[in-house]
């Protein structure tokens, strides 16, 4: 198996586990995700329960997207959890995917509404 070092300075053999503080960096972005969709379908979409799913996947799309799998880093980073991280970067794209879902599924459902009542 090949080595992996999970701690800085550190070496231990690929066990499977994920680290504490990568499930804490990890957390944390998964409840930012969650408030941050939360909050664009409150301002922005309709305001079905069922309509707060997309904008939250939105959000937390654009957090893996952008902050995990793009490497992109913009602005000042902060530690966070022993992890060097884009915080306003990252909640930014979140903001913006959430927003853009968001007013998508309230134009799509807008037009749907309007389309049955035959205007």
């Amino acid at each position: 198996m090949p080595e992996v070092a999970w701690e800085p300075g550190g070496g231990s053999a690929y066990d499977g586990r994920m680290p504490a503080a990568a499930f804490q960096l990890f957390l944390f972005f998964t409840a930012a995700a969650i408030v941050v969709g939360l909050i664009a379908w409150w301002v922005i979409g309709p305001r079905r329960p069922l309509a707060a799913i997309l904008p939250v996947l939105g959000s937390f799309l654009a957090l893996y997207v952008v902050g995990h799998k793009s490497g992109l880093a913009v602005g000042p980073t902060i530690e966070l959890f022993g992890f060097e991280v884009n915080l306003l970067f990252d909640l930014a794209a979140a903001v913006l995917g959430a927003a853009i879902v968001a007013k998508a599924q309230c134009m799509l459902l807008t037009r749907r509404a309007a389309r049955r009542a035959g205007i």
